[in-house]
C-alpha cells in the first residue's frame, strides 16, 4: 500500500500553520476543528462501538466523536478524521467515513492517509524530537515510561500512540519499543500518572454532548418560524439537556392533550 507520506506531512504542518499552533502539541482540538468551520458533533455512543464518522451535508464538513471512548483516543479519531476531511471529500463526495478501529489500516488507502495525517498532525517529528532532547533532556536509549507520560501529556495523545510514533519515525528500535511497553504493563498508565501527580484525564471518557452552536440556533428559529413542532423542538434540545418549555409558545400549551408526538409521527 502506498501513500505520500511526504504530501501528508507537509499538509499537517500547514494545517498547524494556519491556525498558529506554537506548541509542541496540539493543545485543543475541539476548538481547533470548529475553528476551521467544520461542524464538530461530540457524543456519547457508548464505549467500543463507534470511534467516530466524517461526511460533508450540503457544502458543511462534519465530525462525530464518540465521547464515551478515553479522551486520548477520542482526541486522536477527530484528527484522523479530519485527515478524512481533508483527503477524502475534495471531490464533494457524500459519502460517510465511519471508523470502529482506527489502528486496523489493513489496505485501505483512505483509511492509512488518515491515521498517517492524524500521527504528523498531533505529533510532527521535529516537535516531537525537540521535545524529547530540550525538554526530557534525553536520548533514545535513556526513555522510561514516565518519559513517555510527559510526552503523552504535551502531545495529548495515548501512551500507545507515542510509543509507535517514536518508533516509526526510527528514533527508538524495536527492543526499546516493547521494553517501553511492557514498563507500561507492569505498572499501568493511571499508576504512572499519579507518580508524577498530574491531571489523569486524558485517561478517562468525558462523555460530554457537545453540538455546533449554530445548532441551537437552527432548532430554536425553526420552532419560532413554525417550521418544526414543539416536539421537535423539546427532541432536539434534549440532545443538549435543556429543557425546551422555555422557548414554548402559549398556543402551543393546547396541543399537549392532543399527542402532539402522535401527530407528526408519518414525518419523522
Amino acid at each position: 500500500m502506498w501513500i505520500n507520506k511526504i504530501d501528508i506531512e507537509k499538509k499537517a504542518l500547514d494545517i498547524r500553520q494556519e491556525n498558529n499552533i506554537q506548541t509542541y502539541g496540539v493543545k485543543d482540538i475541539f476548538s481547533l476543528v470548529e475553528q476551521r468551520g467544520t461542524h464538530l458533533i461530540r457524543y456519547p455512543f457508548g464505549k467500543d462501538t463507534v470511534l467516530g464518522f466524517s461526511t460533508t451535508f450540503e457544502g458543511k464538513e462534519i465530525i462525530v466523536s464518540n465521547s464515551s471512548e478515553i479522551l486520548s483516543r477520542e482526541i486522536f479519531t477527530i484528527a484522523h478524521e479530519l485527515g478524512h476531511i481533508i483527503y477524502d471529500f475534495e471531490d464533494e463526495n457524500q459519502d460517510v467515513k465511519i471508523d470502529i478501529n482506527i489502528d486496523d489500516i489493513d489496505e485501505d488507502i483512505s483509511e492509512a492517509r488518515a491515521y498517517y495525517f492524524a500521527n504528523c498532525f498531533l505529533m510532527p517529528e521535529t516537535q516531537l524530537l525537540e521535545f524529547v532532547k530540550y525538554e526530557l533532556e534525553k536520548k533514545a536509549i535513556n526513555l522510561n515510561a514516565i518519559d513517555i507520560i510527559r510526552l503523552q501529556i504535551e502531545f495529548q495523545v495515548s501512551y500507545a500512540a507515542v510509543v509507535k510514533r517514536l518508533y516509526d519515525i526510527d528514533f527508538i528500535n524495536y527492543n526499546k519499543k516493547c521494553e517501553l511497553f511492557n514498563e507500561r504493563n507492569d505498572i499501568t498508565s493511571r499508576a504512572l500518572f499519579r507518580m508524577i501527580n498530574v491531571d489523569e484525564k486524558l485517561l478517562e471518557p468525558s462523555n460530554v454532548i457537545k453540538v455546533p452552536s449554530r445548532y441551537l440556533e437552527y432548532a430554536i428559529t425553526n420552532y419560532e418560524n413554525n417550521h418544526i413542532p414543539y416536539s421537535s423542538l423539546k427532541k432536539a434540545l434534549a440532545l443538549l439537556d435543556i429543557d425546551a418549555s422555555i422557548f414554548k409558545k402559549d398556543e402551543d400549551n393546547k396541543d399537549e392533550e392532543l399527542n402532539i408526538d402522535d401527530i407528526f409521527e408519518e414525518y419523522e
